[in-house]
C-alpha cells in the first residue's frame, strides 16, 4: 500500500476556507454535506438535476445543474459559474449522486439500458470528473467517492446498484494507485435514511427477497437509520483524521464498522 502525499497546492487553503465540490446536491447527504460547508465558512459548488433551493441564496454556493448520465458531456458541467474549479481547484471532491436502477428486481428482469444508465450515473460520470479533476494544475487533496456494501456483500434483487457500485471501488482502488499524491475516501455510507434507501428498503417488492426483507425490518428499528446530517458530519471527521478511523486510500470501508471500531478504541479504560 502506497503512502498518501498530501497535495502542497492546496496545504494553504486547508487551514482556512476550503473550496469543496460536491454531486447530488439537491437532497440527502449530499444536501447535508453541502449545508456543512457552507456553515464552516467553506465555499462550495455543487451540481444535481434538481435545484438545491434551501441552498441557493447562499452567497458562497455555487450551482449548476447537470444531468450525470451523460458522462461524454462532462466539461459542459464546468463553465460558467463553476469554471473555476478547474481553474483554480478545489480542496476536496465529494462524488456523492447516484440512483438505485429501480431495484429491487430479479438481475434477468433489467435491461442492458437501464444497466447502462446507473453505470453512466454511479461510475463513468465519477471517472469523468474525476479525469477532468486530475488533469488541472490545482488538484484535490481530498476524493470521497460515496460507495456501498451492495459492491461488496451481493443480495438478490440488487443487479443495478451492486454492479456500478463494485465497478466504483475498482475505479476509486486503480486510480488511487494511479495519484498517491490524492487520498481517495471510499466509504460504504450505510443505514442513512435517504430517498435512495427507502426506495429499497420499502418497495413493493422488498418483500419478495429475504436479504431485503431483513434490512427493511432493521430500518424500523429505532435508532438505526441515520440522518444525512449526522452522516455528513461523520464523514467529514473520517477524513479529516484518515488514519485514527483506519482508513486507506482507495480501499472500501464500512462507515459503521469504522464508526464503531473508533468509539471501540478510545473508550476509556475500566477501573479494576
Amino acid at each position: 500500500m502506497h503512502t498518501v502525499k498530501r497535495n502542497p497546492g492546496t496545504g494553504s487553503r486547508e487551514k482556512g476556507r476550503q473550496r469543496v465540490f460536491i454531486t447530488g446536491v439537491s437532497s440527502g447527504i449530499g444536501e447535508a454535506l453541502a449545508q456543512l460547508h457552507l456553515h464552516n465558512g467553506h465555499t462550495v459548488f455543487g451540481t444535481s438535476r434538481r435545484q438545491p433551493y434551501g441552498l441557493m441564496d447562499h452567497p458562497n454556493f455555487h450551482f449548476r445543474p447537470f444531468d450525470l448520465s451523460r458522462p461524454s458531456e462532462m466539461g459542459e458541467l464546468f463553465k460558467d459559474n463553476l469554471a473555476s474549479v478547474l481553474e483554480q481547484g478545489v480542496d476536496r471532491v465529494f462524488l456523492n449522486a447516484g440512483v438505485s436502477g429501480n431495484v429491487p428486481g430479479r438481475g434477468g428482469e433489467f435491461s442492458l439500458d437501464e444497466l447502462q444508465h446507473v453505470l453512466n450515473v454511479n461510475v463513468l460520470a465519477n471517472k469523468a470528473i474525476l479525469d477532468l479533476m486530475l488533469s488541472a494544475a490545482q488538484r484535490p487533496a481530498t476524493c470521497v467517492l460515496s460507495a456501498s456494501m451492495a459492491g461488496v456483500r451481493f443480495r438478490a434483487g440488487t443487479l443495478p446498484y451492486s454492479l456500478s457500485k463494485a465497478a466504483l471501488a475498482a475505479l476509486a482502488g486503480v486510480y488511487a494507485e494511479e495519484n498517491p499524491e490524492v487520498f481517495f475516501a471510499v466509504l460504504g455510507l450505510c443505514n442513512v435514511d435517504t430517498g435512495l434507501s427507502r426506495q429499497v428498503s420499502f418497495s413493493q417488492r422488498t418483500a419478495d427477497f429475504a436479504d431485503l426483507k431483513s434490512l427493511q425490518q432493521r430500518a424500523l428499528a429505532p435508532g438505526y437509520m441515520v440522518s444525512p446530517a449526522q452522516r455528513a458530519k461523520d464523514i467529514l471527521a473520517v477524513i479529516d483524521a484518515p488514519d485514527a478511523y483506519g482508513i486507506k486510500s482507495g480501499i472500501f470501508v464500512d462507515m459503521r464498522t469504522a464508526l464503531a471500531d473508533h468509539q471501540k478504541a478510545n473508550q476509556p479504560l475500566s477501573q479494576a
